[in-house]
């Protein structure tokens, strides 16, 4: 064997139980409670080894804004937390056809520590190309309802025909939904107010905005039969919305992230900038918050991605609150937040490896290599610490942001060690891997993928 992981308690969506785990050239080769000789060993006595987090939706700006982020650094903090394959799409140099995707995918070949996976985006002009991006090897197509980022949403008349195609070549779509007449209304009368204190931003990017868009996003796929997911589900209406609909037959999935439980709407009132995500935080109660965790533990919302999206303080602080970029940094952060949900009760451990590895595994076609520790599976593995507590840190963060929208908050639980095809990539918050391990992945010809 070339890595023994000894003495550790493995978690999977099924339960806890206790093993010693084996690797051999970056698969899962035996899970026993036999000693086996092997090159590498790991004493893993009270800790709990957990597959790798596979977080489905990141932004690496690279290539393009790379002076945000690219990929090394973002796939280095990505280890540090935990993060073992990534899906990333960028909105400054957009993947809309094969030719695209084929330059990215070549382009990154030696830039990643871990695993790493190819969004595409839809946009109004590449909408012919969907079909052909997908073949060609992206996990899912991105669609917005509105335009964001300086990227163009989508009508309701194309949101159709590309499901329609998504439906005849069963793709995937994974969708922003903010109403484009709400958000666009709702702008111009604040800019004509003369408005541009920070409170804009929830008044903006409005809960009505999402759920109008969510209600058409949710009943277009049910029309339309294809396999849609609802992204970043920002407060429990979006989510019960998107519910209703898959109760009626609608192949929906329903994405959220750490920010729609532990941060408060009225932050952005003192954070501005650094609570300017979208859609915004909605919590303004702890009830709220209940609302989000009973909504992930009953499985309604399916899965957990980050949307990282990260911007340096000097970026964050260049211009006006209209100006500066949306997004936060998230992709180290959300497992030790998790692990502090465990340890306070809120989530389970087998629930939060299925949402943040095998769910996004299976619906994205990378199960089971990816998301499990099943014999046969790619050796992705993070050993955890459940009673290790620590303040989270500006300085600590690996990621080129530099900061952290949870500085100064108290977790217990953190990832120890991570490795990805048996290799360690990271140790104690630090990256420890070379950019060029990371592979890109595509769809497994076994994958058991969520339909």
């Amino acid at each position: 064997m070339d890595l023994a992981i000894l003495g550790a308690t493995v978690v999977t969506p099924a339960g806890t139980f206790f093993a010693h785990v084996y690797a051999r050239d970056g698969r899962i080769a035996a899970l026993t409670s036999e000693r086996l000789p092997a090159r590498e060993t790991v004493e893993a006595g009270g800790l709990l080894l957990l597959p790798g987090m596979v977080d489905s939706h990141v932004h690496f700006m690279d290539p393009g804004a790379t002076e945000r982020e690219d990929f090394t650094s973002g796939s280095s903090a990505a280890a540090v937390g935990g993060v073992t394959t990534v899906i990333e799409h960028t909105h400054a140099a957009p993947v809309t056809d094969a030719a695209t995707f084929r330059a990215k995918a070549a382009h990154l070949r030696t830039r990643s520590l871990v695993d790493f996976g190819l969004a595409a985006h839809v946009l109004p002009d590449s909408l012919e190309r969907a079909r052909e991006v997908w073949e060609a090897g992206a996990l899912y197509l991105k669609a917005f309802t509105c335009t964001t980022h300086g990227i163009a949403g989508l009508s309701t008349f194309d949101l159709l025909r590309l499901f329609q195609e998504a439906a005849a070549c069963d793709a995937v779509c994974l969708v922003h939904c903010e109403d484009e007449a709400l958000t666009a209304g709702a702008e111009c009368r604040l800019r004509e107010a003369g408005r541009a204190d920070f409170g804009v931003i929830p008044l903006w990017r409005s809960r009505e905005a999402e759920l109008v868009a969510v209600g058409t996003v949710a009943l277009l796929a049910r029309l339309s039969g294809a396999r849609v997911v609802i992204a970043h589900a920002s407060h429990a209406a979006a989510v019960d919305l998107a519910g209703r609909e898959r109760q009626r037959g609608a192949r929906l999935w329903v994405e959220s992230c750490p920010q729609y439980f532990y941060l408060r709407e009225e932050e952005v009132l003192e954070q501005g900038p650094f609570r300017k995500f979208t859609p915004p935080a909605r919590c303004r109660s702890q009830a709220d918050a209940d609302a989000m965790w009973d909504r992930l533990r009953r499985g309604e919302i399916t899965h957990l991605a980050t949307d990282h999206a990260p911007a340096t303080r000097a970026q964050k602080e260049a211009g006006s609150i209209w100006e500066v970029h949306f997004g936060l940094p998230g992709v180290e952060t959300t497992l030790p937040l998790m692990l502090e949900a465990v340890n306070q009760g809120w989530l389970t451990l087998p629930r939060l490896v299925e949402a943040l590895a095998e769910v996004p595994a299976r619906l994205y076609g990378l199960y089971p290599r990816k998301g499990t520790l099943h014999l046969g599976a790619d050796a992705d593995m993070v050993l955890v610490d459940l009673t290790s507590r620590r303040v989270l840190r500006d300085e600590e963060i690996v990621s080129r942001a530099g900061w952290t929208p949870y500085a100064g908050r108290q977790v217990q639980g953190r990832p120890v060690m991570t490795f990805v095809r048996g290799r360690l990539v990271a140790r104690e918050g630090r990256p420890t891997g070379e950019p060029g391990w990371g592979r890109l992945v595509t769809r497994d010809q076994r994958a058991q993928a969520l339909s």
